[in-house]
């Protein structure tokens, strides 16, 4: 086990707030700064397509899956929250910055099975608050499960 400093140690529980692991606040965006960027490969969050950086506590409060009110556009789906699961944690906390790589898993409100690895990388700022977060992931894998789902209307030749 690492020994880390009091510094770390605050950081890494922000972490495990912010992924409900421990007790934090009910709109996770709160333990963001108020000029906080999160930035995600994949531009296709539901009302945020296009943005790969979601800058500032008010657009991170909207791509937050608790709060996203946006429904999925024309072929995508969503997690089911209440069927989501975390393994194969590993979490490294070194200064400002708290890496961590996780295997999720969830049903889709479709029915599909979903699974993919993430990294995320944080830094956090003086206050404790994370002031920059780096999602990686299959993005791929996410595209053709989250965001590629149209249903195959059959040909009616007859009429």
């Amino acid at each position: 086990m690492p020994n880390y400093t009091s510094t770390e140690e605050r950081n890494l529980s922000v972490v495990r707030q912010f992924l409900g692991e421990e007790n934090g606040p009910a709109d996770k965006s709160q333990l963001f700064a108020e000029d906080a960027v999160w930035w995600n490969g994949l531009p296709l969050i539901p009302g945020a397509e296009g943005v790969t950086e979601h800058k500032g506590r008010e657009a991170i409060r909207n791509i937050l899956p608790s709060q996203s009110k946006a429904p999925p556009r024309p072929g995508g789906d969503k997690y089911d929250l209440a069927t989501m699961a975390i393994s194969d944690v590993v979490m490294l906390a070194d200064g400002d910055y708290v890496v961590r790589q996780q295997t999720f898993s969830a049903t889709t409100l479709r029915g599909q099975d979903y699974s993919n690895v993430y990294c995320f990388v944080f830094r956090f700022n003086d206050r404790g608050e994370i002031a920059y977060l780096t999602e990686h992931w299959n993005t791929w894998h996410a595209y053709n499960v989250l965001f590629n789902n149209f249903d195959m209307e059959p040909a009616h030749p007859e009429g």
